[in-house]
């Protein structure tokens, strides 16, 4: 929610005139053109959206919402090397903008979150768990600050609900970009326990069953996020190899020296190397270990019942990891498994 003070005196006088004409489609064209006119947003700028955004609210044009994600999106994705990545100082303005009072409060600052998790390549974790409560109070709450007075039935997973779900957990930049974390395996377990007397739509249970089970199978930490100095080494090493065919083959090389004991050569063989050790690492522990299982039998049979959800997710567990926890075995049985 940005304040009044912190705009310059030039930025309050230029709020106040596009206010008191009314944030409609002319007026979002003429604001496009004025602030890509130089081809980029500028940080003053962002915050005399961010501020209109919180003036105009609900009466802005429905064109307001795009062009405050795209302009946004924008300015935090693309203005500075090497792209994709937030500084802390961008990070914490996102945050300050977005959720000072801890919450998400409208739509336009949802879509610029997921999309910023979507073009990011790795995201700050105030950034992904400011998306994560949001999810949770978009299903479980009915979503109206989110989604507008036609919002889906509150307590519900619904087929847009999905979406969003997906939208988050998946996002390229998210806390683990295609696989699933400990924080996004909690959510999607709190949104099944709330609402597993819910109609919701059919295709959450195998969403739940296969991320959860993706999580217990293949476990993987949150990423973290780099310096700008490594962000931009990192980059530079990507470059030098785009578009020769040597990139995977490096990545083939150093994934066959990890598993045969080997080393690469040199500093792109070393972090290739690592690149590689580590994928090989998540994707091979398939088996559902101890402090696994005692996760599992934490989040499990909440209200004393075992769900049909959580029925499919051991079903799932039980066909795909060679090896259980003998801790799980109970469970298994009442499954019927």
């Amino acid at each position: 929610m940005a304040r009044r003070e912190e705009l310059s005196v030039a930025m309050v006088r230029h709020a106040d005139e596009i206010l008191a004409n009314g944030i409609d489609a002319d007026e979002v064209l003429r604001l496009r053109r004025e602030l890509f006119k130089d081809g980029i947003v500028s940080r003053d700028e962002a915050l005399l959206l961010f501020y209109l955004n919180d003036e105009a609210g609900a009466g802005a044009d429905e064109a307001w919402y795009d062009f405050f994600v795209e302009a946004l999106s924008d300015f935090f994705v693309w203005k500075q090397e090497p792209q994709g990545y937030l500084s802390d100082e961008d990070a914490r303005l996102v945050v300050d903008q977005v959720g000072r009072d801890g919450r998400i409060d409208g739509p336009t600052e949802f879509g610029l979150i997921v999309n910023l998790l979507q073009k990011l390549r790795l995201s700050p974790p105030s950034l992904i768990d400011l998306a994560l409560r949001g999810v949770v109070e978009t299903v479980l709450g009915g979503g109206a600050k989110l989604f507008g007075p036609a919002r889906r039935r509150p307590g519900v997973i619904d087929a847009a609900d999905l979406d969003v779900i997906r939208a988050v957990i998946f996002a390229a930049g998210g806390d683990g970009g295609l696989t699933i974390t400990k924080r996004e395996a909690d959510l999607l377990f709190e949104l099944n326990n709330e609402t597993s007397e819910a109609e919701n739509a059919p295709a959450w249970q195998k969403l739940f069953v296969q991320a959860v089970g993706h999580y217990l199978m293949y476990p993987a930490g949150a990423p973290a996020v780099p310096d700008r100095a490594e962000a931009a080494r990192r980059e530079a090493w990507l470059e030098a190899r785009r578009g020769t065919g040597r990139f995977m083959a490096a990545m083939a090389a150093s994934l066959r020296g990890a598993l045969l004991g080997g080393s690469g050569g040199g500093a792109a063989g070393a972090d290739s190397g690592r690149e590689a050790a580590l994928a090989t690492e998540a994707f091979a522990r398939d088996a559902v270990d101890e402090p696994e299982a005692a996760w599992l039998l934490s989040h499990i049979k909440r209200d004393g019942v075992l769900h049909q959800n959580e029925k499919a997710l051991l079903a799932y567990i039980k066909e795909m990891s060679p090896q259980i926890h003998p801790s799980l075995e109970p469970l298994m049985k009442e499954a019927g498994l």
